[in-house]
């Protein structure tokens, strides 16, 4: 063996890895990180974040809200890197700070629909909808994401997934990082919840 390296040799060893989920080289990034280092977290966000904003259009749908939160999640991850000594997986550990923002997100927005149609309710020129608008189409569809929006975070999340971004039981488990078997008790209980909440309503469309 020569003692110098040639020029190939040197890019080589300076590429990131060939599989960048690798959890030995996400460790010593993460060990970085801690200490401070700059270029560990740029090499952590340019390996990690498209799964991250993956995940989260999933949940929200919407590109520039899922970036926004996605930046949001990294900026925060910066903040906390001298508290990260217990996080034994870097990418769960993100994924959990990033489904935490989706749901304050939803919160938020649905506080704010709540304030607005309670504003509504209480207009003086406010009126109840004639009778036979309150079962349309448009209202169902809107009951049922009321509905889906009360269902437990897990559950919620599982049928977003599926529901919307038609993913498979695996490719959800990965996401959530649970076993698909889990994934499918999330989903059979949505659905068992939500037929429940729609027999109450109109039990003739499950006749």
């Amino acid at each position: 063996m020569t003692a110098s390296a040639s020029s190939e040799d040197v890019t080589a060893l300076d590429a990131p890895p060939a599989h960048p989920d690798d959890a030995s080289s996400l460790c010593t990034l993460q060990d970085r990180l801690e200490a401070g280092d700059e270029a560990a977290f740029e090499r952590i966000f340019r390996r990690l974040s498209p799964s991250v904003f993956r995940f989260v259009c999933g949940m929200v749908e919407n590109e520039a809200l899922a970036d926004d939160i996605t930046q949001d999640t990294f900026a925060k991850l910066w903040t906390i890197r001298d508290r990260m000594d217990k996080v034994e997986s870097l990418k769960a550990y993100l994924f959990q700070m990033a489904r935490h923002r989706v749901y304050n997100h939803q919160r938020d927005q649905q506080v704010r629909r709540d304030s607005e149609a309670t504003l509504e309710d209480t207009h003086p020129d406010a009126s109840p909808p004639p009778p036979d608008q309150a079962l349309d189409a448009d209202m169902l569809r809107a009951l049922l994401e009321r509905w889906i929006a009360d269902l437990p975070d897990r559950q919620r999340e599982a049928l977003t997934l599926r529901r919307q971004k038609h993913l498979s039981h695996d490719e959800i488990a990965e996401i959530m990082g649970i076993s698909p078997s889990t994934v499918n008790n999330h989903l059979v209980r949505a659905m068992k919840a939500l037929r429940g909440r729609l027999r109450e309503h109109r039990p003739d469309l499950l006749a």
